[in-house]
This record gives structure tokens, C-alpha cells and sequence, in this order.
């Protein structure tokens, strides 16, 4: 549900969680006598708890690449070795994750590109946050353009994201040949 709920809906939903005053969060903190931080208006827990809502949000859908990888090895593989002898932590250690080394290649990427594009939590959920604890890469562009008018220097920022999200990629494509099938 989280993955296909829209980021508007999910950072509201997050940004009553975090609330400090009726948020559940602080709340079932205060029932073991911990006293919670004002989470999105501490430059020191802003940060967090931003990426605390965008994990949550995009756990879902690495779990089912990884569950699509995992269908994707054979159980001839894990019948060899449990007829060798092998113990499932080594099997886990010489079958799976081997094996899963394609799907991780491509989350490590998808996540890679996901966090430098990071924007609509940060902009619902702190507007750049305390003292611009929360500001990203997106939302300086966003900035440039659409509140300073600099259409220019906006544009070149990114291009300067996409070259580095591309010169980013390629390297990763080229060390994951090294341990990937």
C-alpha cells in the first residue's frame, strides 16, 4: 500500500505522526516515559525523520524485487548443496546471495537515483527544513527556478544532478560486473 500511496498523502499522513504535541509517535514514546523530539522542527532529528518516511514508503517495493530475484533461483541449486552437505548458512553465503547480486545491482541503483531525486517529503513535510537541515538537491533547483526566477543557473544545477547520477550509474555498472552474473 505504501508504494502506490502518493508522497502528498503519505508526508501528511507522516507529518501528523511526527507531530509533537498530538503525534503518535511522541505519544507511544511518552508511554515509557520518554520524553520525544520535536521531530520535523529540530535540525538535528529532521533529517531522519524524513528518511525514516521515505524508507518506510519505498521498503515495499524493494521487498518484492528481492522476492521476484529469490523465485528466480532455482531449488535444483539448494538440493546440491543441502545433498553436499552444505548448511543453509552456507548456502545462503554461496547460493542466494551470488545469485541475487543482479536484483541488488538494480535496487542499489533505483535507491541511488531515488535519494538524489528526493522532493516532495522534504517540501510537505519541512519546506527545507530547520535552518535547511532537510534541503536536497531537487528542492535547491526547485528554489532557483520557480522562487529566485534563476531558470538558468536551475537548469544547469541539473544537469549538473543528471551528470552525476549518470557518471554514478556507470561506475556501478562497471564494479558490478565484478560481482555479478
Amino acid at each position: 500500500m505504501p508504494v502506490i500511496t502518493s508522497w502528498v498523502a503519505v508526508s501528511l499522513v507522516w507529518k501528523w505522526l511526527y507531530n509533537p504535541a498530538y503525534g503518535l509517535i511522541n505519544y507511544f514514546l511518552s508511554v515509557f516515559g520518554i520524553d520525544g523530539p520535536n521531530w520535523l522542527t529540530d535540525p538535528h532529528t529532521a533529517m531522519i525523520a524524513v528518511i525514516i518516511t521515505s524508507a518506510w514508503k519505498d521498503i515495499g517495493f524493494i521487498m518484492v524485487l528481492f522476492l521476484g530475484g529469490l523465485q528466480n533461483i532455482s531449488p535444483s541449486y539448494y538440493e546440491a548443496a543441502s545433498m553436499d552437505g552444505a548448511s543453509k548458512w552456507h548456502q545462503l553465503y554461496a547460493i542466494t546471495i551470488p545469485l541475487l547480486a543482479p536484483t541488488t545491482f538494480f535496487v542499489t541503483i533505483i535507491s541511488l537515483i531515488n535519494s538524489f531525486q528526493v522532493f516532495d517529503q522534504v517540501m510537505i513535510m519541512t519546506e527545507g527544513g530547520p535552518s535547511g537541515a532537510t534541503t536536497t538537491i531537487v528542492q535547491n533547483i526547485y528554489n532557483h527556478a520557480f522562487r529566485y526566477f534563476e531558470m538558468g543557473y536551475a537548469s544547469a544545477m541539473s544537469w549538473v544532478l543528471f551528470i552525476v547520477i549518470f557518471i554514478i550509474t556507470i561506475i556501478q555498472n562497471k564494479l558490478q560486473k565484478r560481482w555479478s552474473n
